[in-house]
C-alpha cells in the first residue's frame, strides 16, 4: 500500500455547540466520573456512554480532549469490568438483560476507540498549533489508546462467539497503519492500566486473537490466552511481505483476521504483512515442558491450562486442513451434553448405582455389554467402524465446579419422567454432515451450560445407538441461531465406574468414565474418556460394572479439553505386579540416562 493512499477512518462530525454535562477540562471530568452511582452499573455506564458520545461531536484541542479521555478511563474500564459479569458465564444464547449490557460494553469500546482516533488524527492535522503536548507522543498514545480498545471489542464478541462487526478488522488495520506511517509502532507507550507496550504490540495481541480459532475455545480460556499474549508477542514478528515467509498473513486493506500466508490468492503487495511464529512456538513449547500439568496463572482471574497452550501451539504454528468434505444435511440428530449425561445413555438409561453394581440390571445395547478385557481375539479383530452408520451415506488448574464430577449416592428419583428431567435430550438438525462429525444447528432450548469441549451423546433418529462427540466450535449467528461444530470420537463405548489406585492404597472416588473400542481404521487404540480432574497420566485405576473389576493402568494422554480427558491405557492382572514393574522401570530409567551420557 502506498504511502499515497488514504486511510479510511471513520469519525463523527464535531458539530455540537454545546457540552452541559461538565466543563471541558480534565478536572470536571474527573469530578463528574469520580461522582456517578458506581453501585449501579447500568446507569453509570449509559451515562458514560452518552458523555462520550456527546464528546466525540465537540470540537476541541487534541489535547484536551485526551486529557479528558484519560480522567474519565479509571471509571470507564471499572464500569466494562462489571459489566463483563453480566454477560460471560452465562447460557450460550444470551437472555435479555446479559444481551443488553453485552450491547452497552461493545457500544461503549466503540465509542472510546472513535474518541481516541479523532485524537490521533486531529494531533496529526493541528499538531502546528499544539503546544501544551508533545505531538508525537499524543499521536503515539492515542493510537495505542484506540488500537486497545478495538481489541477489547474484538475480543468481547469472540467471547460471546458472536460475528464480527462490519468494518472492525478494517478499522484495526488502518489504524495501526496510521501509526506507522507516523512512524511510531515501536514507540513504548505507558499505560498504567492496560499495561505497557507498543503499537505493534497491541496490534499483535488483536492479529494473534483472530488466528487462534476463538470458538473452539471457552470465554474463560480466550481472556487468559488475551492475557498471555501481552507477554508473548515480543517472540512474534510482523514483517513485509516481499522476501519474508510467515505462516499467516495481513491485508490492511481487508476486513478480516490473518490468513494462512499459502492461501492468499494474489501476490502481496504493499498492503499485506506476513506474521511470522516460529519464535513463538518455540517459546510456548519451552513453557509446556516447564510447566507440565500445571497452569499458567497470570492472576487470580486468567490463566492458560495445559490443553489451552496445547490449542494455541497448533492453531499458531501449523496450517489446519478439514479431513473430510462436508455434505449439506437436513436430518435430525438426538443430542445429550455432558459427560454425566452421555454416560447414562450409554448405559442404555441404566443409573450409575445400578450400573456397578453386582445386582444391577443395566440395559447395554447389543456390542458394548460384554466385558471388554475378556472378549479374546474374536471381539478384538471386528472394527467397530463396521456397523457405524446404517446407510451408505489441557500449581492447580483453575477448574469451574461444572468440570468436576463427584459421585454422590443418593436415592434415584424414579419414572421415565424424571429420569428424562436429570438427563435431557434434544432433537437437533444438522447443518451438514462428514464422516468425521457434524454441523449443528440448534435455534431453540439450547441448554444453558454448553461450551467448547463438552463430551456429548448423539443418536441419528432412525439408529438406536449412541456415538460419543465433542462440542469443537460454538458460533453464534444474527438471528441467535447457534452452530456447533461437533468431532465424532466413537460410534459407541462402554460405560465404566472408574476409582484410582492412589500410592497410599486408598480408593479415589468413583467417577463416570467411558471407555471407548480400537478404531483400527485410524490406527487408534481402546481409550478411556474420564472427568477432566482427579486422572493422570501412569496412575492405577479400577474400573467396575455389575459388580466385576478390571484394572488398568492409564498410560498416554491423547486428548484433553475443559471437560474430560481421553488416556491409551494397559490391562493389568494385579495392582502388585504393576508396582514391581514401575520399580523396575525407575531403575533402568537412571541406567539409561547414564549411559546415555556417555
Amino acid at each position: 500500500m502506498s504511502n499515497n493512499e488514504p486511510i479510511k477512518l471513520r469519525i463523527p462530525r464535531q458539530d455540537l455547540s454545546e457540552f452541559v454535562l461538565f466543563g471541558l477540562t480534565a478536572d470536571q471530568a474527573r469530578n463528574w466520573a469520580e461522582g456517578l452511582p458506581m453501585a449501579n452499573t447500568a446507569q453509570v455506564a449509559q451515562q458514560l456512554r452518552s458523555a462520550i458520545s456527546d464528546l466525540n461531536r465537540v470540537d476541541m484541542g487534541p489535547d484536551v480532549r485526551f486529557e479528558i479521555l484519560e480522567a474519565l478511563r479509571p471509571t470507564l474500564l471499572t464500569a466494562l469490568s462489571t459489566l463483563s459479569k453480566y454477560y460471560l458465564n452465562q447460557p450460550v444464547v444470551l437472555p435479555e438483560e446479559p444481551r443488553k449490557a453485552a450491547r452497552l460494553a461493545q457500544n461503549l469500546y466503540e465509542l472510546v476507540t472513535t474518541a481516541y482516533t479523532i485524537t490521533g488524527i486531529q494531533t496529526i492535522q493541528r499538531r502546528q498549533s499544539i503546544s501544551g503536548a508533545n505531538p508525537a507522543r499524543l499521536v503515539c498514545q492515542a493510537l495505542h489508546r484506540a488500537i486497545t480498545s478495538a481489541s477489547m471489542k474484538l475480543l468481547v464478541s469472540y467471547q460471546l462467539y458472536q460475528p464480527v462487526e462490519l468494518n472492525a478488522w478494517t478499522e484495526l488495520h488502518q489504524l495501526f497503519l496510521l501509526a506507522e506511517r507516523q512512524k511510531l509502532t515501536s514507540q513504548i507507550v505507558t499505560d498504567e492500566i492496560a499495561g505497557d507496550g507498543s503499537i505493534t504490540d497491541t496490534y499483535l495481541r488483536s492479529l494473534l486473537m483472530g488466528c487462534c480459532k476463538p470458538n473452539q475455545l471457552r470465554q474463560r480460556d480466550l481472556a487468559g490466552v488475551f492475557k498471555g499474549l501481552r507477554e508473548w508477542v515480543e517472540h512474534i514478528e510482523l514483517l513485509p511481505a516481499d522476501d519474508n515467509e510467515g505462516l499467516f498473513l495481513v491485508d490492511f486493506v481487508s476486513d478480516h483476521p490473518p490468513i494462512y500466508a499459502s492461501l492468499y490468492s494474489e501476490v502481496p503487495g504493499a498492503s499485506c504483512r506476513v506474521i511470522n511464529t516460529d519464535e513463538l512456538i518455540s517459546h510456548l513449547k519451552q513453557l509446556r515442558i516447564d510447566t507440565g500439568e500445571r497452569a499458567i496463572v497470570f492472576d487470580k482471574d486468567t490463566a492458560v491450562s495445559p490443553n489451552v497452550l496445547e490449542h494455541v501451539i497448533t492453531a499458531w504454528g501449523v496450517m489446519s486442513k478439514r479431513n473430510f468434505a462436508r455434505a449439506p444435511a437436513q436430518e435430525k440428530l438426538w443430542v445429550s451434553v455432558g459427560l454425566s449425561n452421555t454416560h447414562y445413555y450409554v448405559s442404555g438409561g441404566t443409573s450409575f448405582e445400578s450400573l456397578i453394581s453386582a445386582d444391577g440390571a443395566y440395559g447395554l445395547s447389543e456390542g458394548a455389554s460384554s466385558n471388554q478385557f475378556m472378549g479374546g481375539e474374536a471381539n478384538r479383530e471386528k472394527d467397530i467402524w463396521d456397523s457405524a452408520f446404517s446407510s451408505e451415506e489441557g500449581g492447580e488448574e483453575s477448574i469451574d465446579m461444572e468440570d468436576i464430577e463427584f459421585h454422590i449416592r443418593e436415592a434415584e428419583k424414579s419414572g421415565n419422567a424424571a429420569a428424562k428431567e436429570r438427563h435431557p435430550v434434544f432433537p437437533v438438525r444438522m447443518a451438514n454432515v462428514s464422516p468425521g462429525g457434524y454441523c449443528l444447528e440448534w435455534s431453540a432450548d439450547i441448554p444453558s451450560h454448553i461450551k467448547t469441549g463438552d463430551a456429548i451423546a448423539v443418536r441419528e433418529i432412525d439408529n438406536n445407538a449412541w456415538s460419543i462427540a465433542v462440542i469443537r466450535w460454538v458460533s453464534q449467528l444474527k438471528d441467535q441461531t447457534t452452530l456447533l461444530g461437533v468431532e465424532l470420537l466413537s460410534p459407541r463405548a462402554t460405560p465404566y465406574g472408574a476409582r484410582v489406585q492412589h500410592k497410599t492404597g486408598e480408593d479415589g472416588d468413583l467417577m463416570r468414565a467411558l471407555l471407548l473400542p480400537e478404531i483400527k481404521l485410524v490406527g487408534q487404540p481402546n481409550t478411556l474418556i474420564t472427568p477432566r480432574v482427579g486422572f493422570k497420566e501412569r496412575q492405577k485405576v479400577t474400573l467396575i460394572r455389575g459388580g466385576e473389576e478390571s484394572y488398568i493402568q492409564l498410560f498416554k494422554k491423547v486428548s484433553s479439553t475443559a471437560a474430560y480427558n481421553q488416556f491409551e491405557f494397559r490391562y493389568i492382572q494385579q495392582l502388585d505386579e504393576v508396582a514391581a514393574r514401575d520399580k523396575s522401570d525407575v531403575i533402568n530409567t537412571q541406567f539409561e540416562s547414564l549411559w546415555n551420557n556417555i
